[in-house]
Order: structure tokens, then C-alpha cells, then sequence
């Protein structure tokens, strides 16, 4: 069995994609965000949690490693490595959601598990981004993701509502910044 190759973006979008993440260093990323915004985005997805049986991971990357930028891997294919790599997958209800934001490739991508995506309409998670996007496009800080938080919360809080037990936390609430 032959398996097809993913083509190759042309050479000038691989070295414009590539100098525009070569650029934008894991520096970038805690300047955008310092330890103050990380801790206010720690204790939203705490605080929300406790409303809901689901898990909100977040993480900031400033650049992608360079040889997946020059490659042409889409931000969506390094969200879901993302998603693999910290176990976002690994909940009791399949209720992770992870909330991926690229800074150098403009880009915000939201994964849920099985158990969240069955329920929840597509286009809310991508009104979510969207609306992040935008905030961000506006300058980068804390505030449109404090917000997109609490929009995942809402529709986390509708479908997986607490059942008043005592419920682990399953992943860690702190923000990735990579």
C-alpha cells in the first residue's frame, strides 16, 4: 500500500512561514502573557471547573519548532499533537478540551474529546475561536482568553454540568506556554 505525500508548501510560504517563527521565540509568548496573566488564566479555568465535569487546557505557543513551520504543519495538526502530548485525551468523561493559540501563525484552534465534541455543535467551538481571534488581532493579552475561558465554561457548564460528587482534577490548570 503506497501512502500518499502531503505536498509541500512552495519554497517563498515555507521561508516566510519559517522567518515569521524563526522571530517569534518562547520569549514572545511570556511577554504577551507574564506570570500575572498566566495566574489570572490559571485560576479561570479553576474556578470554572468547578461548575462542570470537563477539563480546559490552554496553551500559548509563540512559534512552532521550525522544521514543522517549514513543513507547512497546519496550526489545527499541531493542536492535536498538543492535544496527544499532554494527555488532554485522558479524562474520565472524555471531557478535555484543549485551547491552542499560535501567536506567530495568528492562529487559535479548540480540540475537545469524544465526549464533549458528540455534544456540542462545531460551530460554537468555532465561534469561540473566532471571536478569540479577533480579540487577539486587536492585541495580544489576557482578557479575549480570559473570555474564550468562560465561553468554554458556559458550554461545558450546559453539557457536562457538575453532579455536586467530588471531581478530581484531572489536568493541570495552569497555562502551557511554549
Amino acid at each position: 500500500m503506497h501512502k500518499a505525500k502531503t505536498p509541500h508548501p512552495p519554497l517563498h510560504q515555507s521561508l516566510k512561514r519559517a522567518l515569521r517563527h524563526i522571530g517569534s521565540g518562547p520569549r514572545a509568548a511570556e511577554k504577551a502573557f507574564p506570570e500575572e496573566a498566566r495566574h489570572r488564566l490559571q485560576v479561570a479555568v479553576h474556578t470554572g471547573e468547578q461548575h462542570h465535569r470537563g477539563e480546559v487546557r490552554v496553551v500559548i505557543e509563540a512559534s512552532m519548532p521550525l522544521g514543522q513551520a517549514w513543513r507547512g504543519v497546519t496550526p489545527r495538526a499541531r493542536a492535536r499533537g498538543l492535544f496527544g502530548a499532554f494527555e488532554v485525551w485522558n479524562t474520565e468523561d472524555h471531557t478535555g478540551v484543549l485551547l491552542y493559540i499560535n501567536l506567530a501563525d495568528h492562529a487559535v484552534e479548540l480540540l475537545a474529546d469524544r465526549g464533549i465534541d458528540a455534544r456540542v455543535n462545531p460551530t460554537a467551538w468555532r465561534d469561540i475561536c473566532d471571536r478569540l481571534a479577533q480579540g487577539l488581532a486587536r492585541g495580544v493579552s489576557v482578557e479575549p482568553v480570559l473570555e474564550a475561558v468562560a465561553q468554554i465554561h458556559v458550554l461545558l457548564t450546559e453539557h457536562f454540568p457538575a453532579d455536586g460528587g467530588y471531581k478530581p482534577n484531572e489536568l493541570d490548570d495552569r497555562p502551557i506556554i511554549l
